[in-house]
């Protein structure tokens, strides 16, 4: 059985596509891979190699990163961690515009742990949403805090030394040092 041109070119197209994608994906990997590899090296960090590091991050010596995302979304924006910090697998630290993310020493975010600096803005009810911009602040993380698992830090906040942030609070105010918060917005439960 003989295929028609038409088949012929749809089947060459396929592979042609098939193999331009294997390609791309294949770069994009290895690139990451090789820029993740020289973080550790230089910053005696271990990294895992399909992390989302953008270029506007600063990382201190012995930290440990695992496939987290940790991007200026492509803004001016830094973001900053501190010796010893360990930001664990499928975290999110989101930094927009002319804001900053700084994370102290010893510092352990753990699994879907998350750091956003900016939300859109929606007072204005005559205009939509994505017409009237983004509020940005900057997030600060004192040395030796625990944020909990699914913990969300939003635009503004500062989490003082020593803090505890248990899972799933949503940390919306300032956190004085040495607490334990939790809750949705975050509150302080007791001292540490």
């Amino acid at each position: 059985m003989t295929e028609t041109p038409q088949q012929q070119f749809h089947r060459v197209r396929y592979h042609v596509l098939r193999e331009a994608m294997k390609r791309s994906i294949r770069g994009f990997v290895v690139v990451r891979v090789l820029v993740n590899l020289w973080l550790m090296l230089r910053t005696r960090s271990i990294i895992h190699p399909l992390a989302r590091i953008d270029w506007n991050v600063t990382i201190g010596r012995r930290c440990f990163i695992g496939k987290a995302t940790i991007d200026t979304l492509g803004g001016n924006g830094r973001i900053e961690i501190g010796d010893g910090s360990i930001i664990y697998s499928e975290c999110d630290l989101m930094c927009h515009h002319w804001s900053r993310i700084v994370i102290g020493r010893d510092v352990l975010f753990t699994r879907k742990a998350s750091a956003i600096t900016g939300g859109h803005k929606f007072a204005d009810r005559d205009a939509t949403i994505i017409s009237q911009g983004i509020a940005t602040a900057d997030i600060v993380v004192e040395d030796d805090c625990w944020i909990g698992y699914r913990a969300t830090l939003l635009p503004g906040v500062r989490v003082g030394k020593g803090t505890v942030v248990a899972a799933g609070a949503v940390v919306t105010k300032d956190l004085p040092p040495m607490v334990v918060a939790g809750g949705v917005p975050a509150k302080v439960i007791r001292q540490r």
